[in-house]
Formats: C-alpha cells, structure tokens, sequence
C-alpha cells in the first residue's frame, strides 16, 4: 500500500474513488468492485462512488438461475419484465417493471427445482423489489435501486450517480474546439488496440462523428459536429444541437471510453474497472494523451472468481475420458486390479498369465484361439465374484459423464451476487477489506 500515489484532482481535498457498472442483476465480480471502492476509499480517508451506466440498452431484468434435476445441474433463464421491442431501448426509457408481479415471479421460482441457498437468495431478490422498487422512474432507477439495497449489509452507504447527468459544459467547449484532431486521435487508439473492439468514427470533410450519443426521447443516436462554419456546431440526424441551451447537456451521453475520460479527468482520483473495463481502457489513455496531451487519474482491475456450490457430480474433460477408460478397461483386466481372495481365485489369475505368456510364442491359430476363450472365461468368472468392482467403474463412468455436462453450469461466476450464501460474499468482502486496512488518522 506504500507505493500507492492516489492524489487529489481539481481542488478536492481528499481523494474520490469511482466505479460503476450498468444497471443489471450483476454478479460478484461487480460487487468486488464496489467492496475494492470503499476500501481504498476508507485507507485513504476519501470517498466512494459508484456511476450507473443509465442510458445503456438493456431489456427486461434477466436471471439466469441453476435447477438440480437428479444428478443433473442446468441453467434456467427467467426475465423479471414481460419480453417486448424495447429489448434495445435504454434502461433509463424503459418503464419500471411491476413490482408485485416480480415479487411473485421470484418466489414462485423458488420453489422449482433450484437449491436451498439459490432459493433464500431468491426471497433476498423478492424483498428488495418490494421495498426498494417502487415509485422509480424507470427500470433504470428500479434495479438500480434494488442492487443497492442487496449490497448495502456488505458495502454499506455507497454514492450513486447516473452516467447520463456526467457530460458538461467543459467537455463539450473541449470537443467542439479540435473536433477533428479528437475523432482522429480516437479512431488511432482504437486501431492501436483491436481486442478492446471499440468502434472508429466518421470522419468526413464536412462533418467529424464525436464520442457521444443523443438521447431525446427512447433512443440513442450519434453525434456528429458540423465543419461547415468558422465555429463547428453539434447536430444529430439532421438535427442541430444548441448548446448553448440549459438543457442542451441533459441530452448528451458519454461513449464507454469517452466516460471513462470525463471521471478520470474531472471527478475522481482513482477509477477502477473489471477486466472488461481493463482491456478497453487502454484505448481511452492512449487517445486521451494523443488528444489534449495530458494525463487521467490512475485506474485499477478488480475482479472475482466466486462459484456457487452444487452438491452434484463435476467432472474435468481428462477425468470423463479416464473413467470411460477405466470402465471399458476393467471387465477385461480385473485380476490387475484385485488381489485373490481365495486358492480358486489366485490359481486363475495365475492359469490367466500363463494362458497369455504361452500365447505369445504359440503362432498356432487354433490353440490361440482356444487361449482366447479361456481369458475370456477366466475374466467372466472373475467379473462375477467382483461385481461391486464392475458396477462401481460403470457408476463412475456414468457420474463423469453428467459432470462433464454439469461442469459448464457449475464453474459459472455470473449469478446475480445475491444468489449466493451469505458467508460466500461475506468472505470476499473480507478478504478485499483485509488489503486495505482503515487509515490510522
């Protein structure tokens, strides 16, 4: 912790950690991140925010939920909001979805095929709906709202704010001043990093595409400035963009990398990101340096691996082929495998070597084929008097041949993060905690 150098940006005294993510029913990895927010936050005796991804395009809640049938583990996918058009519509147009509705849904789910602890976490999702979704805005503000009332016992009071209020006045004075140098340097970064997949923008000789989106009613559409005039202007689909309006900013959203920009350069000292985040965040440094020559706030990657557990067979590729091996392997081999119980038993493993050491320098086809017979018998009766043996390598075989289709389910990390058992969380919120202790002032 000594080498960490987090300082103050634009006159803020004390330090402001950020993270967010969009506003869905998301798993611990994004939890890891709010828990890793308020540690370093409380180490530095600063504070905590956490940006909502509002004007992203999402459909109704969706929780994908694992059902034990047998042996057998699967994974179910139920939507929370009746499925409709509005699967590409920003979250923050789309209506709240019914509350009591929901709540049914989700108990109602409980009660199906999914295990106990899925089940508790279930009711955990049911309550938050009906206390904390209601009289929300839209399906935004509700899930939002839901999310934190579920990691509140781990994160405690965390600040919110919606990306679609974080562009200002600044920024767009900043783009509307070298439009051109600003697409180009972005449209460089992007191909610098290709794995990121962010897409370039339009640069034509009479208008330059800008990393934003407008938002007027239910849809997202983008940007562009006009190079017409002596002093570019924004316009979107044929329509102008008066910034000079006082609303004008309330229809403006930041692009994934231009967010990233707007926190790292105006409000926070320290971003952190998941791997997602990570990976798309190099582009973002490298057009922001290339663009305006200065430097962000530093950005951090935290994640988490956390598996909820199923008491059913799991088996790796190696192990099914093993036991399919060994179970084939078996019935022909036994006395490989065994040690005599008995004299009849231990004279024929021995008659058995024999049998196959003289097969060996015997070319004779009618005496080898009489050997044959004889292992064969040999194996029967020895198959017999160990049965068990037999049906225990079938029975393993069997159990690795549904682990290996339970494995893709059970290594999942993606439930919803209240889905799982409370000490489960509780442990990784310890274990974050205990690599930033409290600040001694």
């Amino acid at each position: 912790m000594d080498q960490w150098q987090v300082i103050p940006r634009n006159g803020r005294t004390t330090p402001t950690i950020a993270t967010g993510h969009q506003p869905t029913l998301w798993h611990p990895g994004i939890l890891a991140k709010d828990l890793a927010a308020i540690a370093v936050a409380r180490h530095l005796d600063g504070s905590a925010l956490h940006i909502v991804v509002d004007y992203d395009t999402l459909g109704p809640p969706i929780l994908d939920l694992p059902a034990i049938d047998g042996s057998r583990l699967r994974a179910d996918r139920y939507a929370l909001g009746a499925p409709s058009s509005t699967m590409t519509r920003p979250a923050n147009s789309l209506p709240a979805i019914d509350i009591d509705e929901a709540a049914h849904r989700l108990r109602q789910w409980s009660a199906m095929h999914v295990p106990e602890s899925v089940a508790a976490g279930l009711t955990l999702i049911a309550d938050a709906y009906q206390e904390a979704g209601h009289s929300r805005p839209n399906q935004a503000a509700q899930t939002t709202a839901v999310i934190d009332a579920m990691r509140r016992p781990l994160v405690g009071d965390l600040s919110i704010r919606n990306a679609s209020t974080i562009v200002t006045q600044h920024f767009v004075d900043r783009l509307l001043d070298s439009p051109v140098a600003c697409a180009t340097a972005y449209n460089r970064a992007a191909l610098t990093y290709p794995e990121a997949g962010i897409r370039p923008l339009y640069v034509g000789r009479d208008s330059v595409e800008l990393p934003l989106w407008a938002q007027h009613t239910s849809d997202r559409t983008p940007v562009f400035a006009d190079l017409g005039d002596s002093k570019p202007e924004l316009f979107t689909q044929g329509q102008d963009l008066d910034i000079s309006r006082p609303d004008a900013l309330q229809h403006l959203r930041p692009r994934a990398i231009t967010l990233s920009a707007i926190m790292r350069s105006e409000h926070c000292d320290l971003f952190i990101h998941g791997t997602g985040g990570g990976v798309y965040d190099r582009v973002t440094e490298r057009w922001w340096q290339d663009w305006t020559g200065e430097g962000l706030a530093p950005k951090a990657v935290v994640s988490a691996d956390v598996y909820l557990p199923f008491d059913v067979p799991v088996a790796t590729r190696t192990e099914y082929e093993h036991a399919q091996w060994y179970a084939h392997h078996l019935p022909h081999n036994i006395d490989r495998y065994i040690q005599a119980s008995n004299e009849a038993e231990a004279a024929l493993i021995e008659e058995k070597r024999r049998v196959l050491d003289q097969m060996n320098d015997d070319r004779d086809h009618r005496r080898r084929a009489k050997a044959f017979q004889r292992i064969h018998a040999i194996n029967a009766e020895l198959r017999q008097q160990h049965g068990a043996m037999h049906d225990a390598a079938n029975q393993q075989a069997e159990e690795a041949r549904i682990g290996i289709g339970n494995a893709a389910v059970a290594m999942r990390r993606d439930w919803c993060f209240a889905l799982y058992p409370d000490q489960v969380l509780q442990d990784l919120a310890d274990q974050i905690r205990s690599c930033f202790p409290a600040s001694p002032r």
